[in-house]
Order: structure tokens, then C-alpha cells, then sequence
């Protein structure tokens, strides 16, 4: 009888799915679900406390996005990504991200920008900063230019490409001892902020191919 009340006086449904698919989502990038983890819907919704269906959506919301892959009509499995699939999704974001920051400069605002600018000066004078903090601002950044390009085909397109790129990366790729990007990050914004679009495009051009060169490089530490 408990158990009934206590799920009677959830939130609706669709709340409850947003709020799962979200907290997976996190999960997964945060590699407290790791490539090849096996989830099960039953499982994964008394741990989160809610009935199953709205789990049973979220899960299928992260399985449309390729992010699980189903392996029985109850189970299903985090992705595993391939080196291939991350350097295919680099080379498509090689083609999108630069004409993103060419339509953002002029329409992302100042304000963001110094946001951006800031949370970046903390990164670099942090001693170590965490992976954490890393993808903070990387996810801050890319997010921005995306959604400001005024397109919403490339900011779909964007959300979909890092996500795998950051799911190999966080799988694969070793921990390093430094903020890579900060130099190519802080190029991006300050030609934004002088509102050169040509420049903002050529630096964000530039930041993926030294992400992809820093990848490739540390694979073979």
C-alpha cells in the first residue's frame, strides 16, 4: 500500500522521463555507466524509484540516440564506441562546427561570451582541473555556438556528434594531465567577440583538428 501511495504522488510521467533520461544520460557520460553495461528496465527503475514506464521511454529515447544498444526486449546495453565512429563523427563536426561559429558571431551575446571567457580563465589557472571541469566548459562552448548559429538542424546534429566523440573519449582516451583545448577555446571567443566571423570559423576549424591530432596522440601513450 506504500509503495502505491508513494507512487501516486510522483510527478507526471513525462517529468519522470525527461528527469531518467536525463540522470542516464549524465551516467553515461560521466562513465558511471560504462561501454557495455548491461541496464535492465526493472532494475534501473526501482533504483531510481519510479515505475517503469517512464524508464521503459527514457530508455528508448537513449536507444533512438544510439546511445544503448538492445540486446533482448529487456535488456539493453551502453555503446560501445569504435575509434572509426569517433574520428567519422570528428570529420562531420569538422564540417558543421566552423559555419556554426560563422553564424554565431554577431548573434551569441556578450554576456555569454564573458561567461564563457571566465569559466575558461578558471580552467587554465586551476592545477590539474578535473575532467569534470574540462567538459564543463567544453560542453558550454560547443552548446552555445550550436544553439546561436540559429539553426537548430546544427545544433541537433552538434548535440549528437559530441556525444559520441566524448563517449569514446571518455572511454578510451587516458586521463591527461592537462586542459586540452583552452588555447584553441580562447581563439574561438575572442574572435566572436571582435564579431569576425571569418576568424571565429577558421579557429573553431583549427580546434577540431589539434582535438583529433590530441586524441590520436594520447591513444598511443
Amino acid at each position: 500500500m506504500a509503495r502505491k501511495s508513494q507512487k501516486g504522488a510522483q510527478p507526471p510521467g513525462d517529468t519522470l522521463e525527461q528527469a531518467a533520461y536525463e540522470m542516464l544520460m549524465r551516467k553515461i557520460m560521466d562513465r558511471s555507466l560504462v561501454g557495455g553495461a548491461v541496464i535492465q528496465e526493472r532494475k534501473m527503475a526501482d533504483a531510481f524509484g519510479i515505475s517503469r514506464t517512464p524508464m521503459r521511454r527514457a530508455l528508448a529515447k537513449l536507444e533512438g540516440e544510439g546511445l544503448l544498444i538492445r540486446l533482448t526486449d529487456r535488456l539493453l546495453s551502453v555503446k560501445l564506441v569504435s575509434l572509426q565512429e569517433c574520428l567519422d563523427a570528428m570529420a562531420v563536426r569538422l564540417l558543421i562546427e566552423p559555419e556554426a561559429a560563422r553564424l554565431a558571431t554577431g548573434r551569441i551575446p556578450a554576456p555569454k561570451l564573458e561567461e564563457l571567457k571566465s569559466q575558461l580563465g578558471d580552467l587554465t589557472t586551476t592545477k590539474n582541473p578535473s575532467r569534470d571541469m574540462h567538459w564543463a566548459l567544453d560542453d558550454n562552448l560547443h552548446t552555445a555556438i550550436a544553439q546561436y548559429s540559429g539553426n537548430k538542424a546544427i545544433l541537433d546534429t552538434v548535440a549528437q556528434l559530441r556525444r559520441t566523440t566524448r563517449m569514446f573519449e571518455e572511454m578510451a582516451v587516458p586521463q591527461p594531465t592537462w586542459s586540452p583545448g583552452t588555447e584553441e577555446h580562447l581563439k574561438i571567443i575572442k574572435a566572436m567577440q571582435r564579431g569576425d566571423p571569418g576568424k571565429a570559423a577558421e579557429a573553431m576549424r583549427v580546434h577540431l583538428v589539434v582535438s583529433r591530432k590530441n586524441v590520436l596522440g594520447m591513444l598511443d601513450q
